[in-house]
């Protein structure tokens, strides 16, 4: 592995990788990068502020779990792309090809060729996930092996004038009581999770929350939410329901319980979160509450 203070020149740029004070100017170029559909990495960003982007990218890099590579020309940013990854799983998550200006392909080319020789040997499968409208991107990592997934994923947003107001009471935060059960169905449901159950219990008051329909000690289903830095985005990551008790409107409980908590509570002043093409019936869930369709995005996959 190259070390950190090792630099490339290609064509009058200098490649290296980013330090820990790189990256808030880079979460704000990032931002300014990925407005539009045809440019958009949605690992890197999909509507939140830069000082959220900030602040999620350092929380990766203290975990360790965060490698971006910046190409400069002159002091000024012209490229960036970098990965989360998880040596446990041996997995990583690609943020762009990002590139400003000037030669994208070879900026991009030089970009991926230095991030791969970065991030841990261990790493044997990457993912990007992209904006469907991003053509150039798409073309960029076919060339590189990467195999398009079949299903589309959707975006939806909830803005609070849309929101649909619930009186329903039997979905709660939740309690110590819980926890055995909420770890056992969340390992169910999300066996290939990025958070395995255990680091979500770990991170409600910081960054997460679960709302549970429970029934004695143990939960019919769960809802995990997150909350930006900002607070100027709630994200509801997770929505699972106990087999045996689904089509009995324990999913829409948990759903209006999470859009509760997240703008009553949390004081979020939106709400995102992502569905699969083919989870028809909680693609009607989500719009039956007032989610509007923002983006679709596909994903892409090499094992290394």
């Amino acid at each position: 592995m190259k070390s950190q203070g090792e630099r490339v020149h290609v064509q009058n740029i200098t490649f290296r990788v980013a330090r820990r004070d790189d990256y808030r100017e880079l979460a704000q170029w990032l931002v300014a990068v990925g407005q539009a559909p045809e440019r958009q990495c949605l690992h890197t960003w999909s509507g939140q502020s830069a000082k959220a982007l900030w602040g999620q990218l350092l929380d990766y890099w203290d975990a360790s779990e965060l490698c971006y590579v910046v190409a400069l020309q002159d002091g000024r940013l012209m490229g960036a792309m970098g990965s989360e990854y998880d040596r446990e799983l041996e997995r990583g998550w690609l943020h762009g090809p990002h590139v400003a200006t000037g030669d994208w392909d070879g900026i991009a080319t030089a970009l991926f060729d230095r991030l791969l020789a970065e991030l841990p040997g261990c790493i044997g499968q990457l993912d990007a996930y992209l904006n469907v409208e991003n053509v150039r991107g798409r073309r960029f990592y076919a060339q590189r092996g990467f195999t398009e997934r079949e299903n589309l994923s959707h975006d939806f947003w909830l803005m609070p004038a849309d929101r649909v107001v619930s009186g329903d009471r039997r979905c709660s935060l939740i309690g110590k009581a819980h926890e055995a059960s909420f770890k056992r169905l969340y390992g169910a449901l999300f066996p290939s999770a990025y958070y395995s159950g255990e680091r979500v219990l770990h991170m409600i008051g910081q960054s997460h929350q679960v709302l549970v329909a429970p029934q004695g000690d143990e939960i019919l289903g769960f809802a995990v939410v997150s909350v930006d830095e900002g607070l100027s985005m709630g994200e509801i990551q997770f929505l699972g329901v106990h087999e045996g008790h689904r089509r009995q409107g324990v999913g829409r409980c948990l759903l209006l319980a999470a859009i509760d908590w997240l703008l009553d509570q949390a004081g979020v002043s939106r709400i995102c979160l992502n569905v699969g093409e083919e989870l028809v019936h909680a693609r009607s869930l989500y719009e039956s509450v007032g989610f509007r369709l923002r983006f679709t995005g596909v994903g892409l996959r090499k094992t290394l």
